[in-house]
């Protein structure tokens, strides 16, 4: 579990990637999103997030 300023400071780091990658002129697919929200509810760690978004982009 994690505390709610964890998770707050989490939500904005998904947020500020989002919102440079619109600036750079790309979307976020839907399945990184969903991804990033379990990340930030701390369903799953930072490295398990990496390593299903390597999975996703066959890195």
């Amino acid at each position: 579990m994690i505390t709610e300023e964890e998770k707050l400071s989490r939500q904005k780091s998904v947020q500020f990637a989002i919102d440079n990658n619109r600036l750079e002129g790309l979307d976020t697919d839907k399945e990184i999103l969903e991804l990033s929200q379990e990340w930030v509810n701390g369903v799953i760690s930072y490295s398990e997030f990496q390593e299903k978004v390597y999975e996703i982009y066959g890195i």
